[in-house]
C-alpha cells in the first residue's frame, strides 16, 4: 500500500475505532483500570503516529510505535497475568516484568498461543529500540551525501502507520475483553476488515 491511501485508511479507522469505543462501561477494579487505560494509551499513540505521519515526521512517528506495543502488551498481561500484588505494585509505580516475559506468560493463554508476538519481537524489537532511542536507522534515515533531511521510505511508513492501526484494534479488542463484551469485539472487528480488507 502506498503512503496517502495508508493515512487515508488510518483516519477511517481512527474515527470507527473512537466512535466505537466512545462511552464503553465495565465493572471497575484496580486491574480492570490498569489494563484499560494501558490499551487506550496504545490506542492514542496510533492516533499520535497518523498525526505525526500526516505531517511528514516521519522519525519521531517511527519513535512511537515501540511505546504503542509495550503499552497494549502491558495492557493484556496485566489483565490476563498480572497478580494481586503485582496490580498494586504498577499503581504504586513498580515496574512490570521484561517485555519478553510478559509475552512469554501470554502466550501461555488461550487466545495468545500462536507465537505471534514473540515471532514479532524476534522480528523488529532491535529495529524498534533503534528508532525511538535515536539509533543508527534514525540517523542513515536523515543523512544524504550533501544535507541532513528526513528520507524516511514511504513505503516503509506506509507499513508503520498500517500496522499502528492493527495494534490499536487489538487495544480496543483488549477494552472489550475487559469489559466482557463480546458484541463490541464483533463490531470493532467489522470495522476493521471493512477497513483494511483487500477489497477496502
Amino acid at each position: 500500500m502506498s503512503l496517502k491511501p495508508a493515512i487515508e485508511k488510518s483516519e477511517r479507522w481512527i474515527i470507527q475505532c473512537h466512535t466505537l469505543l466512545d462511552g464503553v462501561s465495565f465493572l471497575t477494579s484496580a486491574k480492570a483500570r490498569v489494563s484499560v487505560s494501558l490499551h487506550h494509551l496504545s490506542i492514542e499513540h496510533h492516533t499520535g503516529i497518523h498525526s505525526l505521519v500526516d505531517q511528514g515526521v516521519y522519525g519521531s512517528a517511527c519513535a512511537l510505535f515501540r511505546p504503542q506495543l509495550e503499552a497494549y502488551v502491558r495492557g493484556a498481561w496485566y489483565f490476563f497475568c498480572a497478580t494481586e500484588a503485582q496490580i498494586d505494585g504498577c499503581l504504586a509505580g513498580g515496574e512490570p516484568p521484561k517485555f519478553g516475559a510478559m509475552i512469554k506468560d501470554l502466550e501461555a493463554k488461550e487466545g495468545f498461543d500462536s507465537g505471534s508476538l514473540s515471532r514479532l519481537k524476534a522480528e523488529v524489537w532491535g529495529s524498534l529500540n533503534d528508532y525511538t532511542h535515536g539509533g543508527v536507522i534514525q540517523i542513515k534515515a536523515r543523512n544524504t551525501r550533501d544535507e541532513i533531511i528526513s528520507r524516511h521510505a514511504p513505503e516503509h511508513i506506509a507499513g508503520l502507520i498500517t500496522s499502528s492501526a492493527t495494534l490499536s484494534f487489538l487495544a480496543g479488542v483488549g477494552i472489550a475483553a475487559v469489559a466482557n463484551n463480546n458484541e463490541l469485539a464483533v463490531r470493532l472487528n467489522n470495522a476493521y476488515n471493512n477497513i483494511y480488507s483487500v477489497a477496502a
